[in-house]
């Protein structure tokens, strides 16, 4: 089988994001089944940028604003797709195209709603307008929650035997580090003290500003020893920066940029919880992979990644501070707690497993080809 995989809006997210390496690792199990691909993707590509498939990548020109995006999914795929002889098409952008005369596997943005995501110039229109007649095109819809499925579902009743969660796994390679591994990583990051470590990914600077406040009152309460450490991409992390000029527990706070896939893995590993508070457009990759190192999650309620949770964390009123020092004290204070959270962390992980997400897979691939 040849599949055509749309890659510009994956490009457009960057390699690293959840909703990319949730797709290239489907595409990666596929491949092992005698799935050829048909990457395409715009100038912007790269030698390297997404991981090897079996098959072969498709350079085009791309337009940018809304124009360009009607003229990738309107003209360039249907062309390649007629080129290629493609078997079937994973389009990316929750945008279908006709006239192509094969199967649409469908995969939407990371909320269905983009209301509450992240959308890309002048896609969000596009998306918007040409919903519901996508979803009737698709031969199989991917989301990666039941409020989405359900949001779909009311959009287009019909397709709902259509539409289809897919949730990623956590890296299998990681696990709890022993007692001296941590001591090693607090001795290198933090002057040997222990820490929350806070994930600022999808944060803005009100959001930063938020946690901040959070720490300073449960400084002020607890008297502790604890530090708080701040990782993550955020986009413009210089108001951080001047604001942490003045912070009264500055010296308390440690900054290390980037991710945990820059290196840093082992600070989730040796942090004495995790705080997710703002999930953006994550699909609960770090969530998962938390939980994976044996240590409990801070998040926002009401969001996809409690969804995931089902109680297995904290969760606190989002753009609260109050709330987020309330639950950190309450996790310092109860040990009892905090080893709680973890063990349903790990029964958590049990319906999150490779094994399950093969078979959800294979069960959406058949469904489309049909």
């Amino acid at each position: 089988m040849r599949i055509l995989l749309d890659c510009r809006p994956l490009q457009s997210a960057g390699p690293e994001a959840e909703k990319s390496r949730l797709i290239f690792s489907a595409a990666a199990a596929l491949s092992g089944e005698g799935v050829q691909w048909v990457l395409v993707a715009d100038r912007r590509y790269r030698p390297g940028l997404f991981p090897a498939l079996p098959g072969q990548v498709v350079i085009c020109r791309a337009l940018t604003g809304r124009a360009g995006w009607r003229f990738w999914y309107d003209w360039q795929i249907r062309r390649l797709v007629r080129q290629q002889g493609v078997d079937m098409l994973w389009l990316t952008g929750g945008i279908s195209v006709t006239g192509v005369g094969a199967p649409v596997c469908l995969w939407m943005p990371e909320r269905a709603n983009l209301a509450e995501g992240v959308g890309l110039r002048g896609y969000g229109w596009l998306y918007r307008r040409r919903l519901n007649v996508s979803l009737e095109r698709a031969a199989a819809v991917i989301c990666y929650s039941d409020r989405d499925r359900v949001w779909l579902a009311r959009c287009r009743p019909e397709s709902q035997e259509r539409i289809f969660v897919l949730q990623p796994v956590p890296d299998d390679r990681i696990g709890p580090l022993s007692v001296e591994e941590k001591e090693i990583v607090k001795a290198e990051r933090t002057q040997g003290k222990e820490y929350f470590l806070a994930d600022l990914t999808g944060c803005d600077e009100a959001a930063v500003v938020d946690l901040l406040k959070a720490f300073s009152l449960f400084k002020k309460r607890q008297q502790s020893r604890m530090r708080l450490v701040l990782t993550g991409r955020i986009g413009s992390p210089k108001g951080i920066v001047e604001r942490l000029k003045t912070y009264k527990y500055r010296q308390d706070v440690d900054w290390f940029a980037g991710s945990p896939d820059s290196g840093m893995a082992a600070l989730a590993g040796a942090a004495y919880a995790v705080l997710l508070p703002v999930e953006g457009n994550s699909l609960g990759l770090t969530m998962l992979n938390t939980w994976r190192f044996g240590v409990p999650v801070i998040t926002a309620d009401g969001g996809l990644l409690a969804e995931m949770a089902q109680g297995a964390v904290l969760g606190v009123a989002p753009g609260d501070p109050a709330s987020m020092a309330g639950q950190l004290m309450r996790i310092y204070k109860d040990e009892d707690l905090r080893t709680e959270l973890i063990g349903k962390g790990f029964e958590r992980l049990k319906i999150h497993s490779r094994e399950n997400f093969l078979r959800v897979l294979r069960v959406i691939t058949e469904i489309a080809a049909c």
